[in-house]
């Protein structure tokens, strides 16, 4: 709701500018105060002047009337009659909508309604008396007592019982008592009457809690963790709800929460009654009956005859009767229809009585709220399994990382934890996390003290099995085949027409949990330890490769509907339906290439390594394409599959040439034999282009052939130019692959989706900014990031965002790159698991931010994190050449590089022994490719490093940077100016660099390998 335009209430304004005039405010305020009625001519003037009105006081009020128009607006005071009225509507003015509010206050306090009550509670200053009664049915006592006292609450009823009870609270029963004594004596004497019913009952209640009764209460020796905010929400909706359940699978903790909730409660009298041992539902009302000592609860019989049951059910109620009381009534799943039954009675019959339940079924009555209690989140179980563990051997190792996925793999379960950490006594963490996979036997035998159904992992989940009806239990098992959740449709493919009732029963018991997103069809998850539990009773009923073949066909029927419409103008669309199923489909992949089913492998990497390809992950693809090569390569697919086995074939090529791998001549002759096929035009241009490379024996690179680069078919010429520009950025030539790029762009249309015009944008920001050039990088790159952000291709998105915060550097702005980069750094955050290299890179464009500042001793720290970063990175097939991967020499080179020009030589020793011992491995003739650029940065980094601390002549070093500059090394940040780097080499050997460029003469990239080899042998010989 918009703030009100005039406002009264301290200062007087009008759409926050303050109201000149004493006289006029007097106006608005005596306007305002008669509610949107016409207030009179001569009342205004008594108000406005008293005793001193002026000669003509029409006319003096007709100019103060004047003013506040001025003041607000020629509208807002009307001439009505004989008199004068606010135009405004019931929001505009702050005293209507307070008095709204207090009345709405009024209204929610006197229902009960305390949540809804409590919105007001802003706009309740100076109605004490309210405000006070509002925070102690909140039970926020502290805050209530001040105010209900300051209000004095003697001939306020409503008010006095929240007094008594606040007071109880905070000072004790005593207190009350005694200010209720003087209430008594007072009403006796003044007016010989007695307190109100409502009062004198208020009167028991607060005897009872003088000397409270509790029954059935536990109390636990371990602290509880993670748990504050869920015990703080669970104890307001007790406080506003009469039937509260806690609802969850076994092992979260609903019991403890249960017992802590009883025993800080509010009511004087509290009973906990445990029902696991209950096992015939007629037995639930004898059962509760017992605990609450009800005369002949129990007899000799086995059950209770129909009159009994009445009769002690009645009895039930009559005691709960007897002062507000809260009713615990724990493990009730089993026998739930029985306890619901009871339930609804009691509350029907004992307006004061409260009910919390913990159960992993709901009540389903009216009037039931339910609590749905999660999981803990990470850090409260790694906090939960650090503390156990500490307990059980105290010096105990905890790896945070093994930690962490002893965390994430028993679903954050605190019974789970408590389970595993209690094997520190005679197992190390890591080997716990290593034996997980055999959970059910690993994690037994825990707190002796403890439930039977609580001693083991497999007993807690098979407590919620033994409910299940056979239907059920068959779709629990089926249901675990799926990795990630699944949507009822899913389900509908492997259960068939009963999917939706054992959904829902399912749902009921707590063994699936329902997943609302918000946009797209409803989800549902199963807990891992749950699923594992499906797998194993899947196994033990023999319907493993059944289900696991319905799994597969759901997967090939999903690929075949969303994979001719991954490169259409539904593109984000279907990446979004492809995102969320990610994980069921990359599981149902590798089953597939594990059974070599041709068809399948087909179906999901045509569609999987499209999105894969689309997101930048192109490791997914790398760690498949052997595997994938010895099912396509050697196994046909039937004819209505070859379209999909193209698209798989060039997915994997493409990607065996990335990761030089020895599957291309299988891979190469499978799609040989299929040739590019005429049902889709994107698959044919792609096959063609493919197959119309260089042979790959020369070159890992995929170089297109002159004729597919001139291609009359528009989409094999881009993907030709696309390609093409890949390969000239990898030799050095820039400036070509920038002009095929742009070639490409200038052909690309929507019709394949927005990727591929986001995908070149994002291609020429990398170019000119390797060239130093990011004027022309940052438009790029600002066309490239909503749509690569959107389709979540995080890396690339990533990358071209670190330009912008360049470019403020390069206008000298390094506070605008730091705002850049804090944006930056947060997408990061909400990126991490698909953002490899680009955290190194962030964290070099941050040094050079650190540097712009004139903070080189925090530039020099962040350059060396960016270092590690990179060095982290691991990709499959990377083998002994990963200490050299193109993203561990840039940041090992451009953390040298800093370290040189900010004279950190006692620091960049170990990179420097680093770079002397890589630079003869990449120049190794036997290495058929060098990738030109990177080579280039390596011989940057060497020269500026010699140039600076002499470890080379200045002739030399001098060599090495004019060499680096002919190779096209990368100028992605101000470290690595050329500009810069070509003055301080004419400043060290003027006219060097001069003689040195015309000896080179118009060789540039490939054509200097042999000369950089021949410097390289002499200077490090």
């Amino acid at each position: 709701m918009p703030a009100p335009r005039l406002r009264l209430t301290g200062e007087v304004t009008w759409d926050g500018a303050a109201v000149p005039g004493e006289r006029t405010r007097t106006l608005l305020v005596s306007l305002a105060r008669a509610g949107g009625r016409i207030v009179p001519e001569d009342r205004l003037i008594e108000e406005i002047w008293g005793e001193g009105a002026p000669a003509r006081p029409t006319k003096a009020l007709q100019v103060v009337v004047s003013r506040a128009r001025a003041a607000t607006g020629p509208e807002v005071v009307e001439r009505a009659g004989h008199g004068y009225r606010l135009a405004l509507g019931p929001d505009d003015v702050d005293l209507w909508t307070r008095e709204r509010a207090i009345e709405a206050a009024r209204t929610a306090a006197a229902a009960g309604a305390w949540s809804e009550a409590a919105a007001y509670l802003p706009q309740l200053e100076g109605v004490p008396a309210l405000a006070g009664r509002i925070l102690s049915g909140l039970g926020r006592h502290e805050e209530a007592l001040p105010l209900l006292e300051e209000a004095g609450c003697a001939g306020d009823e409503p008010a006095l019982a929240a007094l008594l009870r606040s007071e109880s609270a905070v000072r004790g029963a005593p207190a009350a008592l005694a200010r209720y004594e003087r209430h008594r004596a007072s009403l006796s004497d003044r007016l010989g009457v007695d307190p109100s019913p409502e009062l004198q009952a208020l009167h028991r209640e607060l005897l009872l809690r003088d000397s409270p009764e509790r029954s059935g209460l536990s109390h636990y020796a371990s602290s509880l963790v993670g748990r504050d905010g869920d015990l703080a929400r669970l104890r307001a909706l007790v406080r506003s709800h009469r039937v509260v359940s806690i609802l969850g699978p076994g092992g979260l903790g609903k019991t403890r929460l249960a017992q802590l909730v009883a025993a800080d409660a509010d009511q004087p009298v509290v009973h906990v009654v445990e029902l696991v041992g209950v096992v015939d539902p007629a037995d639930v009302v004898a059962e509760v009956g017992s605990a609450l000592g009800v005369r002949n609860s129990v007899t000799g019989r086995h059950v209770l005859t129909p009159d009994q049951l009445r009769d002690v059910r009645s009895r039930i109620a009559q005691q709960l009767d007897r002062a507000p009381t809260l009713l615990v009534l724990d493990n009730c799943e089993h026998v739930v229809g029985a306890v619901a039954d009871l339930v609804a009675f009691l509350v029907a019959v004992t307006p004061t009585l409260r009910v919390l339940t913990t159960t992993r079924a709901p009540l389903a009555i009216a009037g039931e709220h339910v609590f749905e209690l999660g999981r803990l989140g990470a850090a409260d179980g790694a906090d939960l399994f650090r503390q156990r563990a500490l307990a059980a051997r105290p010096g105990v190792a905890l790896p945070e990382g093994a930690v962490a996925e002893i965390v994430e793999r028993l679903d954050g379960l605190p019974l789970a934890l408590e389970l595993a950490a209690a094997k520190v006594r005679a197992m190390a963490v890591a080997d716990i996390a290593a034996r997980l996979e055999n959970r059910f036997a690993l994690l037994r035998g825990g707190d002796r003290a403890a439930p039977d159904r609580h001693q083991t992992l497999l007993a807690v989940i098979d407590w919620s099995w033994n409910l299940l009806a056979d239907r059920d239990r068959r779709a629990l098992r089926r249901l675990s085949v799926f990795q990630d959740g699944l949507t009822l449709a899913a389900a509908e493919t492997v259960l068939g027409a009963d999917a939706l009732a054992s959904v829902e029963e399912l749902v009921a018991q707590s063994l699936l949990t329902v997943l609302d997103g918000g946009s797209g069809p409803l989800r549902y998850r199963m807990l891992e330890t749950v699923r594992e539990f499906g797998r194993m009773q899947l196994v033990d009923a023999g319907e493993a490769a059944q289900a696991q073949a319905a799994h597969l066909a759901w997967a090939v029927a999903f690929a075949d509907r969303h994979a001719p419409r991954v490169f259409s103008r539904d593109q984000v669309e279907v990446m979004d339906a492809i995102a969320v199923e990610e994980a069921n489909l990359a599981d149902a992949l590798r089953k597939a290439l594990v059974a070599r089913d041709p068809d399948a492998v087909a179906a999901l990497l045509a569609l999987l390594g499209s999105f894969w390809s689309i997101r930048g992950v192109h490791a997914r693809v790398i760690v498949l394409c052997e595997a994938v090569a010895g099912v396509l390569g050697e196994l046909p697919v039937s004819p209505e599959r070859a379209d999909q086995a193209r698209a798989a074939l060039c997915l994997t090529l493409v990607n065996s040439w990335i990761a030089q791998l020895d599957v291309l001549e299988v891979l190469l002759a499978a799609l040989t034999a299929l040739g590019p096929g005429t049902t889709s035009p994107r698959i044919a241009a792609m096959t063609t282009v493919v197959l119309g490379a260089k042979a790959p024996a020369a070159s890992p690179l995929l170089t297109p052939a002159d004729e597919l680069v001139g291609d009359p078919d528009p989409l094999v010429r881009g993907i030709a130019l696309q390609w093409r520009s890949h390969e000239r950025e990898n030799i050095g030539d820039a400036p070509a692959a920038i002009a095929a790029a742009e070639q490409a762009l200038a052909i690309t249309t929507d019709d394949s989706g927005p990727w591929t015009s986001a995908v070149l944008h994002a291609q020429l920001a990398g170019l000119y900014s390797q060239l130093g050039r990011i004027a022309d990088a940052e438009p790029h790159a600002r066309a490239a990031v909503p749509v690569l952000v959107r389709l979540g291709a995080h890396e690339d998105a990533l990358q071209a965002m670190t330009i912008s915060a360049v470019a403020w550097l390069e206008r000298d702005d390094p506070a605008a790159a730091q705002r850049v980069l804090d944006d930056v750094l947060a997408h990061l955050d909400r990126a991490a698991a698909g953002a490899y290299t680009a955290r190194g890179t962030v964290l070099v464009t941050q040094a050079e931010i650190a540097f712009a500042r004139g903070d080189v001793e925090e530039g020099c720290r962040v350059v060396e994190q960016a270092a590690e970063a990179m060095a982290a990175v691991r990709f499959p097939g990377m083998g002994a050449d990963a200490d050299i991967a193109p993203w561990l020499i840039y940041g090992n080179t451009v953390t040298l590089v800093a370290f040189a020009l900010h004279d950190r030589e006692p620091r960049g020793r170990e990179a420097h022994r680093w770079l002397v011992e890589a630079l003869p491995r990449v120049l190794d003739r036997e290495r058929h490719f060098v990738d030109v650029p990177v080579l280039g940065l390596m011989l940057f980094a060497l020269g500026t490093w010699s140039l600076r601390f002499g470890t080379l002549p200045p002739q030399d070093a001098v060599r090495l940077l004019v060499l680096a500059d002919r190779l096209g090394y990368p100028r992605f940040v101000p470290s690595l100016s050329w500009e810069r780097a070509a003055a301080r080499c004419d400043d060290a050997v003027p006219g060097e660099r001069a003689r040195l460029d015309v000896a080179y003469g118009e060789r540039r990239g490939p054509d200097l390998l042999d000369e950089a080899r021949d410097v390289v042998a002499r200077l490090l010989r």
